[in-house]
């Protein structure tokens, strides 16, 4: 088993993200809490460089979560993203901005991750500048690199940019892209955990 990670990542403060989501799950009469039984809390951690990102636990129940992510997005019509690893074998996002989903990468070109559907998964760096000013293509396009049938390109298996620490392929290269995005994580007692500090939990 590899490493597992669901972040939602939001640009905006963490109380607004925290009570967008507590007005989703109250319009469904239920607490602020994975259901369809997930288990585990939501984590949410202070905004740091414009981001709110909320840790969504383990699991792969996308059904409510993507309705919540959009709902949240659209209340405060912010952009964001679903980022994701599977097992440490790949990665991958759903980008949205204002509810709807406009971009979408996975890593290995031939998985399908369970309850994300999109006709187009490579992932396309122009649409992500667009709605996020201050980066660049070419922050992005480094990272948004694709293998077929679990073969990586020659050459490809490198860091995406220089100062990176992980291979473009290695199980952690999430969290390079993290930090590009001005995210930053760091491997603590064999877990991934964000820098920021916790907001607040729901259980």
């Amino acid at each position: 088993m590899g490493l597992k990670l669901r972040y939602n990542l939001f640009r905006s403060r963490a109380e607004a993200v925290y009570d967008a989501f507590a007005s989703f799950y109250g319009r469904r009469g239920s607490k602020l809490r994975i259901v369809n039984g997930d288990t585990g809390r939501l984590n949410f951690y202070h905004e740091q460089d414009g981001w709110t990102v909320v840790d969504l636990g383990s699991g792969w129940e996308w059904k409510v979560r993507r309705e919540a992510q959009f709902f949240v997005s659209r209340s405060l019509a912010c952009p964001g993203f679903l980022i994701f690893v599977c097992d440490g074998d790949y990665w991958g996002y759903e980008f949205f901005d204002r509810g709807e989903p406009i971009d979408h990468f996975v890593q290995e070109k031939t998985a399908h991750p369970a309850g994300l559907h999109a006709e187009d998964w490579r992932g396309n760096p122009r649409v992500v500048a667009e709605h996020l000013p201050f980066l660049q293509v070419e922050d992005i396009a480094p990272y948004l690199v694709q293998k077929h049938d679990w073969v990586i390109p020659d050459g490809m298996d490198v860091p995406a940019r220089p100062g990176d620490q992980y291979r473009r392929f290695d199980e952690c290269a999430v969290l390079d892209f993290l930090q590009m995005l001005g995210v930053p994580t760091e491997i603590r007692d064999h877990y991934v955990r964000l820098k920021s500090p916790l907001f607040r939990s729901a259980d």
